[in-house]
């Protein structure tokens, strides 16, 4: 199994989510900051800042992850779902420093993101081996009949 497994594209693909999250989250705080409430001073910025990655990590990681192992299993033939679940194990591995960093109270929800990205992980490798059976299917109903042999 661990042989099935394209390691480089594993890595990428969850260093390439974990950037994705940290981009959407300062998007989310420059808005909210530059153009909901501009009068927001430092330490609300930074409070503010901390909720929204409570709330909108988890579910952003757990769709990055997602749509990183679509991308890993695009020329994959077996090993989806164990490349798919080793995407979302190795953004874990990725963000486990941040859990030692986090506020006592916010650990519990590190957990609850930390299975919603190897639950994403999982589940990418099913819709990216699903989409390779279609693609097949499709190529060989679209050879003619002569080619069967």
């Amino acid at each position: 199994m661990l042989n099935q497994i394209r390691w480089r594209r594993v890595l990428l693909a969850a260093l390439l989510s974990e950037v994705g999250v940290i981009a959407l989250l300062l998007a989310i705080v420059t808005v909210y900051s530059r153009l909901i409430r501009p009068d927001v001073s430092g330490a609300e910025y930074q409070e503010l800042g901390q909720r929204i990655g409570y709330y909108v990590a988890p579910a952003a990681g757990a769709v990055m992850i997602f749509l990183m192992v679509l991308w890993v299993g695009r020329r994959l033939e077996a090993g989806f779902v164990a490349n798919g679940v080793m995407v979302g194990v190795v953004s874990v591995v990725l963000t486990s420093g941040f859990f030692l960093a986090a506020r006592p109270e916010d650990r519990a929800m590190y957990g609850v993101a930390f299975a919603l990205r190897i639950v994403a992980g999982y589940l990418g490798g099913l819709a990216a081996q699903r989409r390779a059976g279609q693609q097949t299917a499709q190529g060989a109903a679209r050879r003619p009949l002569g080619s069967l042999r």
